[in-house]
């Protein structure tokens, strides 16, 4: 009987079979971890984060929106629910082009129960690309049990159950590993430059600025690296490799990162004086909640340091003990001094104006931007977990007399630190929170014990007990983790369903405000969610700064300038009198709010036929403000037209959308159109399908110059930098098909 070789194809899928097999317990496991850490959420119906946070508070709204329009069958690049209009697409936070947001999309309305896996899934992507990179990376090539440590201290630390309230923070920071990974691949083989740029687009995808760039920091310096390690001239073929992977994953990343940089600089966070950018900085007395988060207290509510709440890098005190001897028992390992260094810059970064990098960085660009710098202290986290991975690595490779020295010592500093833990503690706050510093200082005592010992078994050969550290330390993270940020969900029910019933049976065009004395009774996002439009945002950073400076600064509701953001309806407090003339209750059914009407709002869109030129928004907002301006009849306009006429008019509404604007608009002189919607550039016009210019009107409004008779005005939003963005994705991704194609049949 003759049998056959194996063919190359064979054998490789063979291999990859293998492979599966191998690794397959380790990826169920991290599923089990990551459905054992939310278990509030599956047994006792809870939610995250507490208080709602950016989750439900910024993002669910927003998702919400462009899944209905979605519905429709219309991407939604604009959002005129809130403000006056905001370019959604422009604001990476929201997501609209994270692919891991694109299944909430699909769904309106969208489940509670989506989100909240959707939040838990970055845990688990994080856990799976660190074993992945801890063990297939050729720089550390850990074994199953040591990548497994790693990846359970990464996903389950403290800057991941910190920003639970914002999944795109924890995405940039799931793909790290992966980013890393896609290095180690880029560096080595031309066709696996793609494989290289995918995830490091991705990252840039996630949408958080801030955790992007400390991640991109942190790719750029691994790919130096690896590019060093190479030597001559394989090191200059690596550095080619890595720089094309690089310009690859940000032209795939380009269509969220031209706009969020055209929109940067118009945010309320761009709007603060250099001098003022302190704030959310790393406090040096928090190393201590590297031990044990407890220390300070888990969560906002328990917090009790004078500085802004902020992550502390915990990733278990298991992991610092084992961190400990993967760093010691590596030192000759240059790789380990690489590893040292990024957590060292990180953490000498996260102190802000306290320590001596950030002041040296603060004023260039994107880094003036940053200035929460306590964020960058994942990267510690990062460090700490592969650290960790190698002390567990280093039981099989070390001496067993060595490791049970290293466990005697870890056993007496465990004595230790039960013993001053009290006097440690002696600074917190009497009560509950100095209780709560002490338990967690001997808790970590404990932990120091069972480490030492589960390190002294596996030193003596018992390898049916390697799995005996991960599960310690699942234990550690998910006890102290897992109700940190969780709370009873609240009912889903319609707030005021009466006052909703009385806004919707008006027909009309108009928008709803809420005064801020009734904020905590209807707030402007449940009004949002309920397809109103209002001149409120959802409290993001990243506002557009001169629309919100108009707002607030408008001094009431019998304001001339009030009259242009087209409010119909005011949300007020059970009983509140008048606002003032021509303002009145008209909805008082309502157990806790009323609802007034402002009889002298002007309509959404208007003509007026005289105008005011100014050549700056300074200029135009003193002018607005003024009590004396009226708007109704005279528009002032920047390096716009001057009209100074009379006429009558009439304007119909034929479509109005998140993307399009078509009126139909009868005139018998000269004219200004104005749309009580953000001016923002991307935003076309025609008149009768001719094109014309977008006057920025009345200090944040569109205008349009129409002339006498009748005729069809149409502002499209067609944003070029998004179609750069595209036009360089496409390329892009061709270039990445066409190197992962020739390269493999040249190989």
């Amino acid at each position: 009987m003759i049998i056959a070789d194996e063919t190359p194809t064979l054998a490789r899928w063979k291999g990859i079979l293998r492979a599966v097999r191998r690794d397959g317990t380790p990826a169920l496991f991290l599923i089990g971890a990551t459905a054992l850490f939310f278990w509030p959420l599956w047994i006792a119906g809870y939610r995250f984060p507490k208080g709602g946070g950016d989750l439900w508070g910024q993002l669910y709204p927003v998702w919400s929106f462009v899944a209905e329009e979605l519905r429709r069958g219309v991407l939604p690049l604009w959002n005129p629910r809130m403000l006056g209009g905001d370019p959604i697409f422009s604001e990476g936070q929201y997501g609209l082009f994270n692919p891991l947001n694109w299944p909430l999309f699909l769904a309106s309305p969208i489940p509670p129960g989506w989100v909240l896996l959707r939040g838990a899934f970055s845990l688990w992507l994080a856990g799976v690309g660190m074993y992945v990179y801890l063990r297939r990376s050729p720089i550390w090539r850990l074994g199953r049990s040591a990548a497994l440590t790693g990846a359970l201290a990464y996903m389950f630390s403290d800057p991941f159950v910190v920003h639970l309230g914002h999944p795109q923070f924890n995405d940039a920071m799931a793909w790290l590993p992966w980013a890393l990974a896609g290095v180690d691949q880029a560096a080595r083989r031309t066709h696996r430059i793609p494989l290289g740029a995918l995830p490091i687009a991705l990252l840039l995808l996630s949408g958080h600025g801030q955790a992007a760039l400390y991640g991109m920091i942190a790719v750029g310096l691994y790919a130096f690296g690896q590019a060093v390690e190479g030597g001559w001239p394989r090191g200059f073929y690596r550095i080619g490799r890595l720089a094309l992977a690089g310009l690859l994953g940000i032209a795939l990343a380009a269509p969220s990162l031209l706009p969020g940089l055209e929109r940067l600089p118009m945010t309320d966070r761009a709007g603060v004086p250099l001098e003022q950018r302190r704030g959310y900085e790393f406090p040096p007395a928090m190393l201590i909640d590297f031990l044990s988060p407890l220390f300070h207290g888990r969560g906002a509510d328990q917090f009790w340091l004078p500085a802004n709440r902020v992550e502390s890098g915990y990733a278990g005190s298991v992991t610092l003990y084992l961190a400990l001897l993967g760093v010691f028992g590596t030192l000759r390992f240059r790789w380990t001094w690489g590893l040292i260094g990024l957590g060292t810059l990180a953490l000498l970064f996260s102190l802000g104006y306290q320590g001596p990098l950030y002041p040296a960085l603060a004023r260039l660009p994107l880094f003036s931007e940053t200035w929460k710098t306590a964020r960058a202290i994942y990267l510690v986290s990062f460090a700490l977990a592969i650290a960790g991975a190698m002390g567990v690595e280093q039981l099989r490779r070390l001496r067993p007399r060595t490791v049970i020295l290293w466990a005697m010592a870890l056993s007496m500093g465990g004595l230790v630190l039960w013993g001053i833990a009290p006097r440690w503690a002696a600074e917190a706050p009497e009560g509950p929170a100095r209780a709560r510093a002490v338990t967690g200082l001997r808790f970590a005592a404990f932990l120091a014990w069972g480490t030492a010992l589960s390190s002294w078994a596996i030193s003596q050969g018992r390898t049916w007990l390697r799995p005996a550290l991960p599960l310690l330390l699942t234990a550690e993270l998910v006890a102290l983790g897992a109700t940190a940020e969780a709370e009873p969900s609240p009912p889903h029910r319609d707030p005021h369903p009466q006052a909703l019933r009385f806004l919707r049976a008006d027909p009309g065009w108009f928008r709803v405000d809420v005064d801020p004395a009734a904020r905590d009774l209807w707030p402007p996002i449940a009004l949002q969610m309920a397809g109103f439009e209002v001149p409120q945002g959802t409290g993001n950073p990243m506002e557009l700064r001169e629309f919100n400076i108009l707002r607030w600064w408008i001094p009431s509701a019998t304001h001339p300038a009030y009259r242009m953001l087209g409010v119909k309806y005011i949300v007020v407090p059970k009983g509140a009198p008048p606002g003032g003339e021509g303002i009145w209750p008209v909805f008082v059914d309502d157990p806790a709010i009323d609802i007034h009407l402002h009889t002298r709002a002007l309509p959404r869109v208007w003509l007026v036929y005289r105008t005011e030129v100014v050549g700056h928004y300074g200029e135009a907002l003193k002018r607005v403000l003024d009590e004396h301006f009226r708007p109704e009849e005279i528009a002032v306009v920047q390096n716009g037209p001057r009209l100074n006429g009379e006429g009558r008019g009439r304007i119909g509404v034929a479509r109005y959308s998140p993307n399009e604007v078509i009126l139909d608009v009868e005139t018998d002189a000269p004219a200004l159109l104005i749309l009580s919607d953000t001016f923002y550039p991307g935003w076309q016009a025609t008149v009768d399908s001719l094109r014309v210019p977008i006057y920025r009107t009345n200090a944040v409004f569109r205008g349009v110059e129409v002339p006498p008779g009748r005729h069809r005005v149409t502002l499209r939003f067609r944003p070029g930098s998004l179609r750069i963005g595209l036009g360089m994705a496409m390329i892009g991704g061709l270039m990445g098909l066409v190197l992962g194609v020739a390269g493999k049949r040249r190989r």
